[in-house]
């Protein structure tokens, strides 16, 4: 199967990678390349802008991991006037095999292949190497994904499951989601947990406590409350990571990760310490009568720097 391409296509940036072969388990990912997508009328002519780049070498299949959902053999991006179709593009570049698979699906995947050198635990627990895997990434969005064992390959289970109701466990986070609800109507787990998500939070609790919002980026926020200089981002970022940790062990239990929870995403590595000094695992724990369920279960983030070309590696090798 190698070469391979494997490629991350964003709404903004089109990634594209070799994977050359295995080393000590691994795949070993080359060439890495970012590619403006809108300088490219369509993801063919991406594709072999990249392969061009290799010169002489020709691979032999190809997997794409896309922010959108795939439906069937059509390819609609979301964030991108590209559409394709899986077959057509697999025709018209000679691959033996070619696929795509949503970015978080892929995400998902890709904790099947990880090390635990690519893990920095949050909460300890005990996994079941083949049990099921949730996996939560706060970004721009929330993203939500399964993964379950079939007895011989890792099935990825996408989902909009950042956009789900978020649940108070306290008087004031009562009071913080009524004051959002006037704001935003629907107020989902994405609303809160993400980087819009966390101002979202800050506007909130300064209503609620009737402190005038200074304006304020998520970074902001954080770098605030990290260091203490603002006790309203204190606030803000301590009920960020209790809410986290309320939706984590949410998919734990709905997922029956017994696998463990996975973390991704860009904002939470930056907090680490605070994180882990937060309300984080009593929430995740706090399950009445379900606490002894999720209480030993893994949570740990993903620190692996290429996850989601891992993931369409994984994918494709499975295919």
């Amino acid at each position: 199967m190698f070469p391979s391409i494997v490629a991350d296509i964003g709404g903004t940036n089109a990634r594209f990678a070799l994977v050359t072969g295995t080393e000590n388990g691994q795949f070993v990912i080359e060439n890495i390349q970012i590619l403006n997508g809108a300088e490219y009328e369509g993801f063919a002519d991406a594709l072999r802008a990249y392969m061009d780049s290799l010169g002489s070498l020709k691979p032999f299949s190809a997997c794409v991991a896309i922010a959108g959902p795939i439906a069937g053999d059509s390819v609609q991006m979301t964030n991108l006037s590209w559409s394709f179709t899986q077959s057509g593009i697999r025709k018209a570049f000679g691959f033996e095999k070619f696929a795509v698979i949503n970015d978080f699906g892929a995400l998902a995947v890709a904790t099947s292949a990880l090390n635990p050198t690519d893990l920095v635990s949050v909460k300890s627990g005990s996994r079941n190497p083949e049990g099921n895997k949730a996996i939560m990434g706060p970004g721009t969005g929330l993203g939500v994904a399964g993964l379950a064992y079939t007895g011989s390959n890792w099935l990825p289970i996408p989902s909009e499951g950042g956009h789900v109701n978020i649940a108070p466990a306290s008087a004031l986070e009562c009071e913080v989601i009524k004051s959002a609800i006037a704001t935003h109507g629907h107020v989902s787990a994405e609303t809160f947990i993400s980087g819009p998500g966390l101002v979202n939070l800050y506007q909130a609790l300064c209503e609620v406590n009737g402190v005038s919002p200074r304006e304020l980026q998520p970074k902001d926020i954080t770098a605030d409350a990290m260091s203490a200089a603002d006790q309203t981002c204190v606030y803000t970022l301590n009920l960020f990571c209790s809410f986290l940790g309320t939706v984590a062990g949410n998919l734990a239990l709905t997922y029956g990760a017994s696998g463990g929870v996975y973390l991704a995403g860009g904002i939470l590595p930056r907090m680490l310490d605070f994180l882990k000094d937060s309300d984080f695992k009593s929430r995740f724990s706090n399950k009445g009568v379900m606490s002894h369920y999720v209480d030993d279960i893994p949570v740990d983030i993903i620190a692996h720097p290429q996850t989601a070309f891992l993931g369409a590696a994984t994918w494709l090798a499975q295919l």
